[in-house]
């Protein structure tokens, strides 16, 4: 298997940049990126890439500038990309010291296009800011409920481009699963030009594509084409060629789409269980090798999921092809976390959600695997701006792709203004844990009484037709606990809590998909507000952050493999 995410450019030289860079941490004290001359720069450590510097021993915990450098060896002058599957939390790149890019959508894949220069040697140098200041990184806030970290998050390639015309993407969307018949969406940097194109590894064949400027498309049926389902993931490639360049892009037969109450993958319905997930882990913060991304999906899969939210960011396109190829249904959402009236007012705060979100939609338009698009968990949609820009990212997300239904999750689903703009109403709410516990006789029974409550308010015409997912719902515990009373952080208590959980789930079919809060335990804040998170981490996970499981995970199996 391919280390390098789909889709394949097999016509261009591929350099993979991952691995031991020269490293600097610069600290806090200097000013923004913009600011820093990078010639001057004195590096004496190193650190690998993909990493985070904040979670190795010598950095850990630290704020503020950090500098990477690899030297990289050209053999011709020629036209290159750089494609840096995500960094955090802002980063300023150059080549030769020039400036190529200023990146300010964390956790987002996104490319530069540049001239080499001469052939022989050149140095890439990535600054690295993981100061968290809304004036320079709008899209991360200090009270975000997940860490911070500093770093390139996943892999770094650069690839040379012909000098011809050249394929940007292709998107590849069932038109008629039951006939196998897929339309084909691209572009043509350079303009029209005579294309071959064949599936699953046979020889290209010239087409005609209709064109409309530099973008072409085409239906054709996909010789012996199998759909993909969740427990029979087919999947198929198909190959464009132009006289100066090649993609291959794979894909999936099928179409999902939310009506009369249900979510429909071709045409069946589907119940959702699962996870909510974090690329989180105390030795590389988000930056998942893929021995643990596997690791989560085999342990999620061992407790009979076959869902998995990505929350709270674009997911790594690695980690998408796996759930491609297992069978995992994804719900991928761009970044956010309970941002507020003030930050929800910011002019670039808006505009680079919908970058992003954009943008996600376009780097994983081709995983059958997902199945909704989502944005802004827990916004204020119960206001009149967040119900503005719940509608802007909606109608962004529309006019990439309609393909998918999209959906929001809520913690305001009872005052919420916009559930119209959603294809699939979904809400976060932990009765039994941040209601009231001590006023309860026995906090595990405000979990029926309040889900009862918001299931009777989406009872109405506008929202009978919807399918609805309980998007977060959970209890934490602190690994290893156990107490005879069942306290509140013991393992005891979160093993009944889910068990209450899913006990309603399984007997209120309204309710269409269930994602736990959460996988495994994650790092959040350090100080002070951790005071409400034991050991600065998140304890909601059914696993704890080195993927040992609480009891709570044979709860969750016993009904999640009853269900399969």
């Amino acid at each position: 298997m391919s280390t390098t995410a789909y889709p394949h450019y097999p016509a261009r030289t591929l350099l993979n940049l991952d691995g031991i860079h020269e490293f600097a941490f610069l600290g806090d004290g200097v000013p923004s990126l913009e600011k820093i001359d990078a010639a001057a720069i004195r590096y004496d450590d190193l650190m690998p890439v993909p990493g985070c510097f904040d979670a190795s021993p010598r950095y850990a915990g630290k704020r503020g500038v950090a500098a990477y450098r690899i030297t990289v060896e050209l053999a011709d002058e020629s036209l290159l990309l750089l494609r840096l599957g995500a960094l955090g939390l802002r980063g300023r790149i150059l080549w030769d010291n020039t400036e190529i890019g200023i990146d300010e959508l964390p956790y987002s894949q996104v490319e530069y296009e540049f001239e080499s220069g001469p052939a022989g040697t050149h140095r890439l140098v990535l600054l690295i800011d993981n100061r968290l200041n809304f004036q320079d990184s709008p899209l991360f806030s200090v009270f975000y409920d997940f860490y911070g970290y500093g770093g390139i998050y996943r892999s770094l390639e650069l690839f040379t481009l012909p000098q011809g015309s050249r394929f940007d993407r292709v998107r590849v969307t069932t038109v008629d699963p039951a006939a196998r018949r897929v339309r084909l969406e691209g572009r043509m940097a350079g303009g029209s030009t005579p294309l071959r194109l064949g599936f699953d590894g046979a020889e290209p064949q010239p087409v005609e594509p209709v064109w409309h400027g530099d973008r072409f498309e085409l239906e054709l049926t996909v010789p012996g084409g199998q759909l993909w389902t969740p427990a029979a993931p087919q999947l198929h490639t198909v190959r464009l060629e132009s006289s100066s360049d090649a993609i291959v892009e794979r894909f999936g037969i099928r179409t999902v789409t939310a009506a009369r109450g249900q979510i429909l993958l071709n045409g069946e319905p589907l119940r959702l269980y699962g996870y909510n997930r974090h690329d989180a882990h105390p030795q590389f913060g988000p930056a998942m090798p893929p021995e643990l991304q596997i690791a989560d999906l085999q342990l999620m899969r061992d407790l009979g999921c076959n869902f998995v939210r990505g929350c709270h960011y674009p997911q790594s396109q690695r980690f998408l092809d796996l759930c491609d190829q297992l069978g995992m249904l994804v719900w991928e959402e761009s970044l956010g976390w309970g941002d507020r009236l003030e930050v929800q007012q910011d002019p670039k705060f808006r505009e680079l959600q919908k970058i992003q979100t954009r943008r996600m939609v376009r780097n994983s338009c081709n995983h059958p695997s997902v199945i909704l698009w989502g944005f802004m968990n827990e916004g204020g949609d119960n206001h009149e701006t967040g119900e503005s820009l719940m509608r802007e990212l909606a109608a962004a997300v529309r006019e990439e792709d309609r393909s998918r239904p999209l959906t929001m999750a809520t913690m305001h689903i009872k005052e919420s203004r916009c559930l119209d703009a959603y294809d699939v109403i979904s809400f976060n709410t932990y009765p039994g844990w941040y209601d009231d516990p001590d006023g309860a006789p026995r906090p595990l029974n405000r979990i029926a009484e309040e889900l009862d409550l918001i299931l009777s308010k989406l009872a109405t015409p506008d929202c009978i037709d919807k399918p609805v997912i309980l998007s977060e719902i959970g209890a934490g515990a602190i690994y290893g606990w156990r107490d005879p009373l069942n306290s509140f952080w013991s393992e005891g208590y979160q093993a009944d809590y889910l068990d209450e959980v899913c006990r309603y789930f399984a007997s209120h079919p309204r309710l269409n998909g269930l994602a736990l809060w959460q996988f495994c335990d994650g790092r959040t804040y350090a100080a002070p507000r951790a005071l409400g998170r034991p050991r600065a981490f998140n304890n909601k996970g059914t696993f704890d952050e080195y993927r040992r499981a609480k009891p709570a995970a044979e709860v969750v199996k016993r009904h999640f493999t009853s269900w399969n």
